[in-house]
């Protein structure tokens, strides 16, 4: 037996997915879902734990305040699309030792104003000294509108707000050396701003629980609006036609004069764009028009996800494989 062998397969290249697999089995969880629910006392509460590394996730147009504010900014987006409320939050903050104090005071900061963004008290938490910068932030919040799950019915009506690409079309050029180029382009800034400090409707909320019965399942677009469809797809064993992409007219507009760039690409497999994706009844279409979400698909009986008469090859992001397609 070889050392690679006895050490079993390496995690790049296994994926997030099987991972969480290996979890499941050995904690004999079934759940799957955006937000975590437990019952104490007869009170049912939410609870989620988001992380991210700043060597793989922070760019160099971000700040320490923009990473403190993004991850605050993961935490809520979940609370959101389950139509929860997030109350307080603990940070574990993991730092080098010969990073600068005035790097921990913007990323304390930016946690902070993130957390108060959302409503949400930051209480505290842990610190630790390491190789990287790491930062988890754990919160607990109140569900306001029972279980929303991944589950969409047949016949519903996907919405979101259409404000995909911006990301995408950012990660696709620096990934690609191009990002300097385009910087002056409109859309790129716009992307850039979306990345730095994402806005989050958490004003949406109050609407969103008038309008409770029509959603049938939920989730945010954090990990790419390719993962989103077709883990719907899966859970509810349908399958998901998409009949137009859900982008600004700005978006559509301006993306042609960028060269080398495919808009299907920086749409579903782009990420971090924090945008809840509802499926709904159909009769419910105009009260989410009027929230100003877009419908850009619908459900029907069968399974897989299809685009313009094809299966969609986009699959959103994955860690330990990164952007994934077929």
């Amino acid at each position: 037996m070889t050392r690679e062998d006895s050490k079993g397969n390496v995690l790049r290249g296994f994926g997030e997915t099987n991972l969480i697999g290996i979890i499941k089995s050995i904690t004999g969880s079934t759940e799957d879902n955006d937000l975590e629910f437990i019952e104490i006392d007869g009170n049912v509460l939410a609870i989620k734990i988001d992380g991210i590394s700043l060597s793989t996730s922070r760019m160099p147009f971000m700040s320490y305040f923009d990473m403190g504010w993004k991850v605050m900014t993961a935490v809520g987006s979940d609370f959101l699309v389950k139509l929860s409320k997030p109350l307080y939050a603990v940070v574990s903050i993991t730092m080098r030792g010969d990073s600068d104090v005035n790097e921990f005071r913007e990323l304390i900061n930016g946690l902070n104003e993130g957390a108060k963004y959302l409503g949400m008290k930051y209480l505290g938490g842990d610190l630790n000294e390491g190789l990287d910068d790491i930062i988890d932030v754990a919160a607990l919040g109140k569900p306001l509108a029972g279980v929303i799950g991944r589950s969409p019915r047949i016949g519903d009506v996907l919405v979101t707000k259409p404000y995909f690409g911006y990301t995408g079309l950012v990660f696709k050029l620096y990934y690609s050396n191009e990002l300097g180029r385009w910087i002056d382009s409109e859309i790129v800034k716009e992307g850039i701003e979306m990345l730095r400090r994402p806005r989050l409707e958490i004003n949406l909320l109050n609407e969103l629980l008038r309008y409770r019965e029509c959603i049938s399942a939920s989730m945010d677009s954090s990990d790419g609006l390719g993962k989103v469809l077709w883990t719907m797809s899966v859970n509810g064993g349908v399958r998901i036609t998409v009949n137009e992409l859900p982008v600004s007219d700005a978006f559509l507009d301006s993306v042609g004069e960028i060269g080398n760039v495919n808009v299907e690409e920086v749409v579903f497999n782009g990420g971090e764009e924090f945008l809840p994706v509802f499926s709904i009844r159909r009769d419910c279409l105009p009260e989410f028009e009027r929230l100003g979400f877009k419908p850009f698909a619908v459900v029907e009986e069968g399974n897989g996800v299809y685009f313009r008469g094809s299966i969609l090859r986009y699959r959103g992001w994955d860690y330990f494989i990164g952007w994934s397609s077929t």
